[in-house]
Order: structure tokens, then sequence, then C-alpha cells
């Protein structure tokens, strides 16, 4: 299937709304118009062979140019001397002079579609005199279109962006309220907190729309951000933690979010589709022109964040910042020795984190060097290395965890002080 036809199915399928489909690239519009630019070509002796032949040997150049009001203004410049020997046919030498803006005939003046004004003359700054300005419009109208186009995309993307921004705003509040914790194991029967966890755990590990992983790491397209979100919510359903919702609310606040990552995931495929046009009718341009403007489109184009940037990879930071960030995940308070909570916490002088336990340990075998950074520090440390904030910050997000380690740690210290003798919470007598 042609690539125009399947670009107007993709826009028709109703996935999209009707603005963003009104703002897309005009395939198809752009496609006739580039045939009119190879029909003018060819009228004025310069098909794509003698094309080709005249940038090769540069003897003409073709520039992609923006002016003051930062419109695009494409030049096509020939070395008079020159371009005649490379077969650009039926003109002679005098007749590509007598062409340019000033010296054209004002009874014969350039081909311009209805309601197109014609070509401004050359400007008086040119590179050099030998360059002569060939006269076209189609190609004009084509990038003025194509510009123009982008440039809603743009103002498209900037309008989207706003949008979620509020949304995501609104879902923090609402996932801030009902997966806070409450102080005491009894009160949390009235927080989601340790659900919202889970389910945070499971979007981080589905890495969505962004990857960390080296050997494919940065943006994901589409289709495979698609899967990412299909898995992520498969997981969620297989350990029905909706059902395990205490609040009604977090039930509606989940809803929000996946409909969130639709519309993010919705305006990824869309950007695509529409980058993916821009690609293909620059390489139509030049495989029927050979002007060769793959590679300084893009670059006349810098300011446009459609062709540069995508909105995914900005919303994805804030609903990480305001939205997943707010449920603080274990494994960003895990001690690097024994890879469990780290209480109590130790600060070293050198600022790594470790339990007291392992510290102890530690010092216990005269250890001396920090197991992150081998700065000499370990047997420094003493009861004013506790980080107290850190430590109310523990108990009140991770309740749960904080109390198990606790039990753990008063079972490690019974160890040490009975030995391997020690089984169990409750050991028995050895002497009787």
């Amino acid at each position: 299937m042609k690539f125009g036809h399947a670009f107007q199915e993709a826009l028709a399928a109703d996935r999209y709304p009707q603005h963003w489909v009104e703002r897309a690239i005009p395939y198809r519009q752009l496609k006739k118009i580039l045939g009119k630019v190879r029909e003018e070509l060819i009228k004025k002796g310069y098909d794509p062979d003698t094309l080709h032949q005249l940038l090769a040997d540069h003897n003409a150049e073709y520039r992609l140019e923006t002016d003051a009001s930062h419109l695009l203004r494409p030049r096509l410049v020939v070395r008079p001397r020159l371009s005649s020997e490379h077969g650009a046919e039926p003109r002679s030498l005098s007749e590509v002079a007598c062409s340019t803006p000033d010296a054209t005939d004002a009874t014969h003046p350039p081909e311009s579609e209805p309601g197109q004004d014609h070509e401004e003359p050359a400007d008086d700054d040119d590179d050099d005199d030998e360059w002569v300005k060939i006269p076209l419009s189609s190609d004009a109208r084509f990038f003025g279109l194509l510009q123009t186009d982008v440039t809603q995309l743009d103002t498209l993307q900037d309008e989207e962006r706003q949008s979620m921004n509020g949304k995501i705003n609104a879902l923090g509040s609402e996932i801030a309220q009902v997966a806070k914790p409450r102080r005491g194991l009894m009160k949390l029967s009235k927080s989601d907190l340790y659900r919202w966890r889970e389910i945070f755990e499971l979007y981080l590990a589905a890495q969505v729309f962004f990857s960390t992983n080296e050997a494919a790491g940065g943006l994901r397209k589409s289709e495979k951000a698609q899967k990412q979100l299909v898995w992520f919510q498969d997981e969620v359903n297989k350990r029905q933690l909706l059902q395990k919702f205490k609040l009604e609310s977090s039930a509606t606040a989940y809803t929000q979010f996946l409909s969130l990552n639709a519309t993010l995931l919705q305006n990824l495929q869309f950007q695509e589709l529409n980058q993916t046009a821009v690609t293909k009718i620059i390489k139509k341009f030049d495989k029927r022109t050979s002007l060769g403007v793959k590679g300084t489109f893009p670059k006349v184009m810098y300011s446009a964040h459609f062709i540069s940037e995508t909105i995914s990879r900005d919303i994805c930071a804030q609903l990480a910042r305001e939205v997943v960030n707010l449920v603080p995940q274990v494994v960003d308070y895990t001690c690097s020795i024994c890879f469990s909570l780290c209480w109590l916490p130790v600060r070293l002088d050198c600022e790594h984190l470790f339990c007291i336990r392992c510290m102890i340990k530690m010092q216990n075998q005269n250890k001396r060097y920090c197991p992150l950074c081998r700065a000499d520090v370990v047997q420094n440390a003493n009861e004013t290395h506790i980080d107290e904030k850190l430590v109310r910050y523990l108990e009140r997000w991770f309740p749960k965890e904080t109390r198990e380690k606790q039990v753990y740690n008063e079972r490690e210290r019974r160890k040490e002080l009975l030995g391997d003798v020690y089984v169990g919470e409750d050991p028995h007598c050895i002497v009787m």
C-alpha cells in the first residue's frame, strides 16, 4: 500500500480528534504541487538528470533560506556560462540570462498559480555575480504550504502539552490524597499507599515511553510504547490491585492515570505519522527534482519543535515528577549491602547511607572503607551519624517495612550476642 493512501486511512480511522486531523500534513496536496515543480523545472530546461550533474559539479545550488519573517524562500541559482554544457535544453546562455528577474520580458512573466505573487527580484547581495537566479513559483508554494503545516503542528503540540500539564497536576493532587500515609499501622486501612506503590512499581518497570536499557535506551517508538502499556495493565489486572483498593476515589484516579497515558500514546502516534509524512514528501521532492533538500530542510526548520522534539519526553518527566514520585519506592531507600530497607540509616562522612546493622557488622570486622567510594570512614561512624530526619520519613512512608526491619535487626543482634545456637525469636535455655 502506498504511503499516501495509508496516511489518509490512518487519519480517517477515528483514532484522532478532528482538530488534530485538520492540522495533519496535507500530503496529497503537497504531492500535486510537487508534480508542478517538476513540470516547471523541465519546462525551463532543468530535468532531474541535468540538475543532478550541475549540482554535482557545483555549477548549481538550491538554497532554502528564511527571510526576516522566518518564511522559507527557496532559490535555484546556476552558473550561466556552464549550465548549457550539461544539457539544459532548449535554453541558450542568452536565454538563461534573460530569464533573471531583472531581465525577464514583461510580456512573458514566470508562470505562477492564480492568486500567487510573481517571483521577487534576486537580492542585490548575491554571493557571486556569476550566479543567476532561475525564477520558479511552484517550489515556493510547496515549501510555503509545508512550513505552514509544520508550524500548525508545532502549535498543536504546545496546546496538547498545556492540556496534559493541567491533567497531570489534577491527577497528582488526587493521588496525593488517596496514597498519603496515615500515622500508625491501624490507620493504613484508610490509605491505598501500598496499592499505589505496587502500581507505580509496575509502571516504572514497564518503562512505557522511555527506556533506560543501555542497548536500546531513550524514547520509545509508539508501537513499543503501546506494548509496554498493555503489559502494565495486564500485570495490574493479574495482581487484582484494583479490587484491593480501599478507597473508591483510588479507582477513579487509576482510570484517569490510564487515560492520560492513552492520550500521550495517541499523541506520539499522531506525531510519528506526520513526521513520516514530512520525511516521505521531502524524499519524493528530491527524487523527482534532484534538488537535494533532505539535509537542508530540517536545518532551516530548526525552530520547529515538531521536527526535532517530541511531547512525550517532557510529559513523561512531569508525570514522573508530579505523580509517580508522590509514592516513594523501597528501592530508592535500600541498603546497598543487605538490599533491604535502610534502617536505621547511617550517613557516613562520605554521605553514603547504610543500615545500622550492616555498619555494626563492618565495624566488628574492622573494615574501614566505604563499600561504594572506598573512603576511610566506616570506623568513624557513631550514633551522631544516624539520619534522624530520614528515620522519621521512613517511618511515615514505609511503616510495614520499618517494622519488619526492626524485627530482623533485633534477631540479628541476639544472634551476635548468643552465637549460632540462637534459633527463632524465643530461644530455648541451653543451660537446662
